[in-house]
């Protein structure tokens, strides 16, 4: 079980917060993220259609990304109940240019709209600039992710490319939204 990391300079612990906790994605939680994964209503929100995926293809990307310096996955806990309610990442971290892109799924449904992932990302941008010396950060999100988008601008991130059309899902395509933090 990894307790920690260890990136160039930087190494990676456990990152509180006040409802979560992150902590460094292990094996035992490949399961519950592919389930996740396959759900509809969670897939909807995810860069790829994951439904087709299984455990081989979900072993050979954790071993991708444990071998990885650019990539730091993490599992978002419940700080009250230790329960694994998501996961969050920093994938293609740039450390020259001090860039990465965000990525972040609240997996359990019961933990939606309850100000998890407004933890989680205040929690992910301290930790970007402050430990990893990161100054720039890069995520999508579908332009029907009306309650995610209202997060990312509350703390910060602004709209700066609408990939317009780009999106199937549901009969109909959709916008997706390139929004960023920090030195545009």
């Amino acid at each position: 079980m990894p307790e920690k990391k260890i990136f160039g300079k930087y190494t990676v612990h456990k990152i509180p917060g006040k409802k979560t906790v992150l902590r460094l994605l292990e094996k035992r939680d490949l399961k519950k993220c592919l389930d996740w994964l396959k759900d509809p209503s969670v897939n909807m929100y995810l860069s790829q259609n994951f439904r087709e995926y299984d455990e081989k293809k979900e072993l050979k990307w954790f071993e991708f990304i444990q071998g990885s310096n650019n990539d730091i996955v993490f599992a978002i806990e419940d700080i009250k109940t230790n329960l694994h309610i998501g996961n969050c990442a920093l994938h293609k971290i740039d450390w020259g240019k001090g860039s990465c892109e965000l990525g972040i799924m609240i997996g359990e449904k019961d933990y939606w709209d309850k100000g998890y992932g407004s933890d989680v990302i205040k929690n992910i941008i301290n930790f970007s600039l402050s430990n990893l010396k990161l100054t720039k950060i890069i995520l999508n999100v579908y332009s029907y992710n009306k309650r995610a988008i209202k997060v990312y601008k509350r703390f910060g991130f602004k709209i700066i490319q609408i990939q317009n059309k780009d999106h199937f899902y549901d009969g109909k395509f959709w916008d997706t939204l390139v929004m960023e933090f920090g030195e545009g």
